[in-house]
């Protein structure tokens, strides 16, 4: 039950998007992640300049989303109006063929879990990515995780580059294959009630 599609979805968007956890998206998420992510790519280190590019980017992704996914226009996105979305015009399709407002937060998530800035998300920041949205008794549990994920190509380039980080997420949300690698890329999931 953890892989399938629809939990993969509300998945999505209880760890990934409703940031104040309300149940709900809003524009208050897309605030609260444009602070997030300035702080994360920073290393801690604040950059007004950068939380303002941030705080336009989010701003962006919100209105666009509202636009995909707030059915009844009342300012909130619901799961089932994200699920419904995300099956109307990402299931099936391909990174490149996703509207720009996924494959802009898909970019800015893979600049917040390389933490160290090189390109890679290796086995260290997934592990630091996981930690932070779930609780594991076992590295062993994400480090397998982590090993189903890669390809032989990705681990011998040290870990996963951004076009694949994009194809990964790209499959997440469209591809309903529960047996697909990129359903780990998250780490190991859990039902999300």
């Amino acid at each position: 039950m953890a892989y399938t599609w629809d939990n993969r979805v509300k998945y999505v968007v209880r760890y990934m998007y409703d940031i104040d956890n309300n149940g709900f998206l809003d524009k208050n998420d897309f605030e609260c992640l444009a602070l997030r992510n300035t702080l994360i790519e920073g290393r801690g280190e604040w950059s007004a300049e950068k939380y303002s590019a941030n705080q336009k980017i989010m701003s962006n992704l919100w209105n666009e989303i509202a636009e995909l996914a707030d059915f009844n226009k009342n300012g909130e996105v619901t799961v089932d109006e994200f699920r419904k979305a995300v099956q109307n015009v990402c299931v099936g399709k391909k990174f490149d063929d996703f509207p720009s407002c996924f494959k802009t937060v898909i970019a800015n998530f893979f600049k917040t879990v390389d933490v160290n800035g090189d390109g890679m998300v290796g086995v260290d920041e997934y592990r630091l990515d996981c930690i932070s949205r779930s609780a594991f008794s076992s590295i062993s549990e994400i480090d397998d995780a982590y090993n189903k994920l890669c390809t032989e190509d990705d681990k011998k380039a040290g870990g996963i580059n951004l076009a694949r980080y994009q194809e990964l997420y790209a499959q997440f949300i469209s591809n309903p294959d529960e047996k697909c690698n990129a359903v780990y890329l998250f780490g190991p999931l859990k039902v999300v009630n």
